[in-house]
């Protein structure tokens, strides 16, 4: 009966840790795609997204800013890796994606969304932001200094990874999901991109520099 009953266990407590890192939450980065799979997330692209050095800048860390566009599903994720990232902790926030979701189809606002996922925080670590609050480490360079025009309205979500990407090659890959199936709480939201960067993004150092304008706002 012990014995039973210690092998029952053994099973729950497998079962458990298989999927303990996949939440029920609106964003998540600790899932493995696996996880992700089985529990009916879409996958966006066939295999990590790849972000390079951009510019003169990338000893600074400026990355480029990969990801893909067009009509997304609503519950999904995707996967992004750095190579020969130059990690400068001067800069370095930690990493970030941002979803450009429109917003125009559904009664949730922008800063309403953004407050769902930040009461989330303390289960996912990402915190949701506008682009002109995502930046760098010396809050000198707001992303809406320098992401196109298109993905001015996106929402920034920012989390700290235990260990900065960086070294030769390719760096571990990251994993970013998102879940706005709830139709109680985001009835008519869509999906038109989504994207990964490190910080302080492609062109933010060069603002920084001032070897480029700021935007004119």
């Amino acid at each position: 009966m012990r014995t039973g009953f210690i092998a029952a266990l053994s099973v729950l407590v497998a079962a458990t840790a298989a999927h303990a890192e996949l939440t029920n939450t609106i964003a998540q980065v600790n899932a493995t795609a696996s996880e992700l799979d089985e529990a009916g997330y879409a996958r966006v692209g066939t295999s990590p997204f790849i972000s390079g050095p951009a510019g003169e800048c990338f000893v600074l860390g400026c990355y480029d800013l990969v990801g893909a566009a067009g009509a997304l599903p609503t519950k999904g994720y995707f996967q992004f890796r750095f190579n020969n990232y130059v990690y400068n902790p001067t800069y370095y926030s930690g990493l970030f994606s941002l979803l450009n979701i429109d917003f125009s189809g559904s009664a949730i606002t922008p800063q309403s969304f953004i407050n769902q996922v930040n009461a989330q925080t303390g289960i996912t670590g990402i915190t949701a932001m506008t682009t002109a609050q995502a930046s760098d480490a010396q809050n000198t360079s707001q992303f809406d200094e320098w992401l196109p025009g298109d993905l001015q309205a996106s929402i920034v979500f920012r989390w700290t990874p235990p260990t900065p990407p960086s070294g030769f090659g390719l760096s571990e890959i990251y994993t970013f999901a998102w879940d706005l199936n709830d139709a109680t709480a985001f009835n008519g939201l869509t999906l038109n991109g989504v994207y990964g960067v490190p910080t302080p993004g492609a062109m933010a150092l060069l603002v920084a520099a001032g070897l480029v304008a700021r935007r004119r706002r």
